[in-house]
């Protein structure tokens, strides 16, 4: 039996992983709902290919909107800056309520799984030789007995701090101060723009603003990052007041805008303590820019399958922590520098929108060709 620990996205995938190979699953999702963040995520390329891989492709696209293209444009003028034409790219936005709840449809359907609502407090390892085992103690006092466990639980659950040796409560909370307005508007209150298929980022001056359609165009979901000292009482007006497209969100009583920090830029590389392996946020809490953060943990778990499915646990644990720390140090790197161009300001922002007009379609091509590559 291998244990996965987290109930949220990764968690979730990495379970079905497990499944696909026929080994039982012990997941364990926490004595307290995980609370899943607003709105949708978007799936590109590699994302597809996981989800395909992990045997779910279909049902997530036909609750998916494929995207036709990532429009780039200045928040003040309205300007189109540069555009990227998705329409030959497999590349959809979902609701994360929409792929959580197919991805448990999927486990439940597979069977072999017993879900237990408690957390993680410490595990006893015991090993390396041919009597490897591992006991995992939760906060009930319970304790089980698996081969493995794969932890998921996120940047401040019990598996990131146990196999980094580090202490949650010393983890910093945001990036350089910045978080993220989250918020999910019902089509019909916007204008018609804003339930077309596309994803539209724009920049303003030390923030930025994305917003893409879900749940089959009726909502669309709205991300504004920005410095957690600049949501004052007229955050508003200040970043969004400033033409009559990003107007019509300001002020409205049917918009619930929701305050979350955005995780730790940390970077740990190390993804293995004995028999257990990180996997998602708990293993790279990567910044939102490159909208990756989901899409890896997908590519994360079709990973774990493919290794459990022709090694003995040992060997598979290792070469998945090896191969995706690997790979996924190279995305974390490129979002942080991706974080810190669209916080740019005043001039330096400015500068910034017009380098990506020169650049254009190529210039925006050659940044993602790497991140979106299909394992």
């Amino acid at each position: 039996m291998i244990a996965v620990s987290g109930g949220g996205i990764a968690g979730l995938a990495a379970g079905l992983a497990v499944l696909r190979n026929q080994i039982p699953l012990l997941l364990v999702a926490g004595s307290t709902p995980a609370t899943t963040l607003l709105g949708g995520i978007q799936i590109a390329p590699n994302g597809w290919e996981a989800l395909n891989r992990l045997g779910v492709g279909d049902m997530v696209r036909a609750e998916s909107i494929e995207l036709d293209a990532i429009t780039v444009r200045d928040m003040r003028s309205t300007a189109t800056i540069a555009s990227l034409d998705l329409r030959k790219s497999a590349y959809s936005s979902i609701a994360r309520a929409s792929l959580t709840r197919l991805l448990e449809a999927e486990i439940t359907a597979i069977g072999g799984s017993k879900r237990i609502t408690t957390n993680i407090t410490h595990a006893v390892q015991r090993g390396p030789d041919q009597n490897w085992d591992l006991h995992i103690v939760n906060d009930d006092g319970s304790t089980f007995l698996v081969d493995a466990l794969i932890a998921a639980d996120g940047v401040r659950g019990f598996g990131r701090t146990y196999v980094n040796s580090l202490e949650a409560t010393k983890l910093p909370q945001c990036i350089n101060g910045r978080i993220a307005m989250r918020a999910v508007a019902k089509a019909t209150d916007l204008p018609k723009s804003f339930a077309l298929p596309f994803c539209n980022l724009w920049l303003g001056s030390g923030a930025h603003l994305v917003h893409y359609p879900i749940n089959d165009g009726k909502d669309v979901n709205l991300v504004l990052t920005l410095d957690a000292e600049k949501v004052t009482e007229n955050w508003q007006k200040e970043f969004l007041d400033h033409n009559d497209v990003l107007a019509s969100l300001c002020n409205r009583n049917t918009i619930n805008w929701a305050n979350t920090q955005l995780p730790t830029q940390t970077y740990q590389n190390c993804w293995r303590r004995g028999r257990t392996v990180l996997a998602g946020d708990a293993a790279h809490p990567i910044p939102p820019n490159l909208a990756q953060g989901a899409g890896q943990s997908l590519v994360d778990a079709e990973c774990l399958m493919r290794c459990l499915g022709g090694n003995n646990i040992d060997d598979a644990l290792s070469i998945y922590a090896q191969e995706r720390s690997e790979a996924v140090s190279k995305i974390f790197k490129k979002a942080v520098i991706s974080s810190k161009i669209m916080a740019l300001d005043g001039p330096r922002a400015k500068a910034r929108n017009m380098a990506i007009g020169l650049g254009g379609t190529q210039m925006i091509n050659e940044w993602l060709a790497d991140v979106w590559a299909a394992a």
